[in-house]
C-alpha cells in the first residue's frame, strides 16, 4: 500500500565550500546542509551534494539525504538520493529512498519525492513511499 507525504522543510545551516573553479562564473562546489523537516515527515535532515553551476547562473546537483525522525508516524531514519536543478529562481530536488539504508521502523521505506525551493518561503515537499 503506497502512501503519501506532505509538509515543509526548513534550512538549519548552509556550508558550501568550492571544489573546481573553472572559470568566473562555471565551478564546481560540495555543500553540506541541516535542515528541520515538518509534516508527514517530522525530524531532523543532514545533506550533502556536488553541484556545478553554468555560466548562465543556473547549476545542477546531485547528492544525499538522510533524516532522522518520523515518517507518518513510525519512527527511524531513511537515506534519500537526490538530483536536481536551479534554473535561476527554483531549485528543484527529486528524490529516490536508497534500499538497505534505513533504520528503525523506516528500514524497508521505498519511494520517490520531490521539493521545490525559492528563496522567499520554506520549500514544500512531497513523498510517496512504501513501507512494505
Amino acid at each position: 500500500m503506497s502512501e503519501h507525504a506532505e509538509g515543509t522543510i526548513e534550512m538549519q545551516s548552509w556550508d558550501e565550500q568550492p571544489l573546481v573553479t573553472i572559470d568566473d562564473d562555471r565551478k564546481i562546489t560540495t555543500t553540506t546542509v541541516a535542515q528541520r523537516f515538518s509534516g508527514d515527515i517530522e525530524g531532523e535532515g543532514s545533506a550533502t551534494w556536488l553541484s556545478v553551476y553554468f555560466a548562465d547562473g543556473t547549476a545542477e546537483y546531485t547528492g544525499f539525504q538522510r533524516i532522522e525522525g518520523t515518517v507518518g508516524g513510525r519512527a527511524g531514519s531513511v537515506v534519500l538520493r537526490m538530483t536536481g536543478g536551479y534554473d535561476g529562481t527554483v531549485a528543484r530536488s527529486r528524490w529516490e529512498a536508497v534500499a538497505g539504508a534505513g533504520t528503525g521502523d523506516l528500514e524497508s521505506l521505498r519511494g520517490t519525492g520531490q521539493s521545490d525551493a525559492t528563496s522567499d518561503a520554506p520549500p514544500p515537499y512531497s513523498l510517496d513511499y512504501d513501507l512494505s
